[in-house]
């Protein structure tokens, strides 16, 4: 089954692991930096998802990642401070 797999694919896995990364983070951890590692590791975790929905063209998920990039994106210039969660 995983010899069959695509580069988009495996990139689109490594992405989604990254999505759920920054989601435990946001649940669990103590927020130290503002958001800007959990905003950085959703930015990196749907832009890698991104090929993969592009060619399978899964529109709503497309659409979804584009707009996770654009606020994780928002979310790194205009972070918080330590305290201001």
């Amino acid at each position: 089954m995983l010899t069959s797999l695509l580069w988009q694919d495996w990139l689109g896995l490594a992405g989604a692991c990254l999505l759920l990364l920054a989601l435990f983070l946001h649940s669990f951890a103590p927020r130290l930096d503002g958001g800007r590692g959990r905003a950085l590791l959703g930015l990196l975790g749907s832009a890698a998802l991104l090929p993969s929905a592009w060619l399978a063209f899964r529109a709503p998920l497309f659409f979804l990642l584009v707009g996770w990039v654009l606020l994780c994106s928002y979310r790194l210039v205009r972070a918080p401070g330590p305290r201001g969660g």
